[in-house]
């Protein structure tokens, strides 16, 4: 049995040996908490994942371990992973894909990842047949119907929750761990919509190598409308035009994002209460989101309205021609376009054609819904983290806790005894609490496999090349093209959205990866870098709805581009040439 770092660290599947952060560390990019992981990491987002890969035909409940053990999931350090091995049989086990196929939808030039081995057990006829009817049901079917229906259903429960105030301490821990069946069943629908986009994505890019038209395939992802993701992006855009319409709103934004809701609510200004109304009505459609949303220690917009307030404070600084609904009309033309020309080099297959055509439509609606079931699981981990915290507050204000996440430091396991005695926790939580410290502060692997890295094999995170110290570096860098289109500008290494950017009009961003709380700062952006991310993944998504070149995948990224450095980010090849 492996020495494990964390308290929830997993066990690494012998069957399945091969580990990555791709698309994980988009929303998982810290440190798990205890609770968070027992609770709804093994007993809904691991099952949920399984029962999708189920609904595929592409395993069998057998070949997995155990329910409550992790396989497709792991989390390794306190930071979770993706199961590389899992993934590639799904290539494996779709007639006329590959493990490759598969990694390069993930992957995209990164080749960190070692090669995938054939195993006699991955060739499985009897899965192959299943998941060639679910493969050949895609382009006849549209997911986002299907996701809707939980959205609905989400809605309906977080308007009818209960009275937290009137909950006893065990009654809210079990209001928390009930909505384990609500997030498995949100899960299954996510992953369904997930490997729907991969592969059809995959399917494309295929047929674009074959026809010599590489550069196609960001075009025909692109602009395909009704995404979610993007959607705070458009609506934080319409509140930056009214900041900038009104002196008196723009003078409050000009004295800083500290206390600045409260100048704004002491104004006599009209437009001032208009722009807070306008506030009121994106928070409560979006205040749900924020960095790290699957941990549920981590702060949202409703809880710390800063940080939105910061984005927003940038993209005020925006000029009106950069409306991201006109580059989207833009984008959709082209996409459009671009399905027309590939069809016409296949006008002599008519077969590839139609498979081509179909995976392309089809593809707009997965990638679509798969945005979607993202943005509908953050609202209920944010349902769940509402309960947890009004227990962790509670505890605070008994002065058993020093703050409210301290909660979160128990596994699911301990956690009745823990609400039934907290006082006999104190001195194990303060030990937790500095152990996640140190975690906090390291940079897990990216890929691992077999053996999960030691503490040692963790680097020390650092922010960038903002004035730190050059590496060797490349005049030109090369990662996956995933939003089309060329641009030059100013490079602006962001960390994080814990602080201001400082990102000025048109500037680069150049960010290990990037979530669903950065869609201001796209807004604002000429182009996008990211050093992890994939066809799919929410950097590639969002720039490409909103108009921005964009290139994911690009190594050591933010270690060899440096603040300041004039950049040319070019979506369609996928390079970054350091001018």
């Amino acid at each position: 049995m492996q020495k494990k770092i964390w308290l929830c660290d997993d066990e690494v599947s012998k069957r399945f040996p091969v580990y990555t952060r791709a698309n994980a560390g988009e929303v998982f990019a810290v440190a798990v908490s205890p609770l968070t992981w027992t609770t709804f990491g093994r007993l809904a987002w691991e099952i949920g994942f399984r029962e999708a890969l189920y609904d595929m035909g592409v395993f069998t409940p057998d070949e997995f371990s155990p329910a409550g053990e992790c396989e497709v999931l792991g989390c390794f350090g306190g930071y979770i992973y993706l199961n590389v091995s899992v993934t590639r049989l799904i290539g494996v086990r779709i007639p006329g894909m590959t493990a490759e196929a598969i990694d390069a939808s993930f992957f995209g030039d990164n080749t960190a990842a070692p090669p995938y081995r054939p195993d006699p057990r991955d060739e499985n006829a009897e899965c192959s047949a299943k998941v060639s009817a679910w493969l050949g049901s895609l382009p006849e079917s549209d997911p986002k119907a299907a996701t809707d229906a939980y959205r609905l259903h989400i809605d309906s429960l977080v308007s009818n929750r209960p009275d937290f105030a009137k909950l006893s301490d065990a009654a809210l821990l079990d209001y928390f761990r009930s909505l384990t069946s609500e997030s498995q069943r949100l899960m299954r629908r996510h992953i369904l919509n997930t490997h729907g986009s991969n592969v059809l994505t995959g399917m494309i890019a295929q047929i674009c190598q074959a026809v010599g038209a590489d550069e196609f395939l960001a075009k025909v992802t692109a602009g395909v409308g009704e995404v979610d993701s993007a959607g705070q992006s458009f609506d934080l855009w319409e509140l930056s035009r009214q900041v900038k319409s009104s002196p008196d709103v723009t003078a409050a934004f000009d004295q800083g994002v500290d206390g600045l809701l409260d100048r704004l609510r002491a104004s006599v200004d009209r437009e001032a209460s208009r722009f807070l109304e306008q506030w009121d009505v994106f928070i409560d459609h979006w205040g749900f989101l924020g960095p790290d949303v699957w941990e549920f220690r981590s702060p949202t917009y409703r809880t710390n309205p800063e940080m939105v307030l910061r984005m927003l404070n940038r993209t005020r600084l925006a000029p009106d021609s950069a409306a991201p609904k006109a580059r989207a009309a833009t984008l959709i033309a082209e996409r459009e376009a671009a399905i027309t020309e590939i069809a016409t080099r296949l006008a002599g297959d008519a077969a590839a054609q139609a498979q081509f055509t179909g995976a392309a439509r089809a593809a707009g609606n997965y990638l679509a819904a798969r945005e979607r079931s993202k943005v509908i699981n953050t609202r209920l981990n944010d349902e769940a983290r509402s309960a947890i915290r009004e227990l962790g507050q509670r505890l605070v204000k008994r002065g058993l806790l020093s703050k409210w996440a301290d909660v979160l430091m128990v596994t699911n396991d301990e956690a009745d005894d823990f609400v039934a005695n907290p006082a006999a926790y104190t001195g194990l939580i303060a030990d937790r609490t500095a152990l996640l410290e140190v975690l906090m502060s390291k940079e897990p692997p990216f890929v691992f496999e077999a053996e999960p890295p030691p503490l040692s094999m963790f680097k020390n995170r650092t922010t960038g090349n903002a004035g730190g110290t050059k590496m060797t570096r490349s005049a030109r860098l090369s990662g996956a093209g995933v939003s089309p289109g060329r641009h030059t500008g100013r490079a602006r290494v962001v960390a994080s959205l814990a602080a201001d950017s400082k990102l000025e009009p048109g500037e680069v961003i150049v960010a290990v990866t990037t979530d669903s709380t950065w869609g201001a700062l796209f807004l604002m952006a000429g182009a996008v870098v990211v050093e992890t991310g994939s066809t799919i993944s929410h950097a590639a998504i969002v720039s490409r709805e909103l108009g921005i070149p964009a290139v994911v995948s690009v190594r050591n990224a933010t270690q060899q581009i440096m603040d300041g450095d004039t950049v040319t980010v070019d979506g369609n090849v996928g390079t970054v040439t350091v001018e």
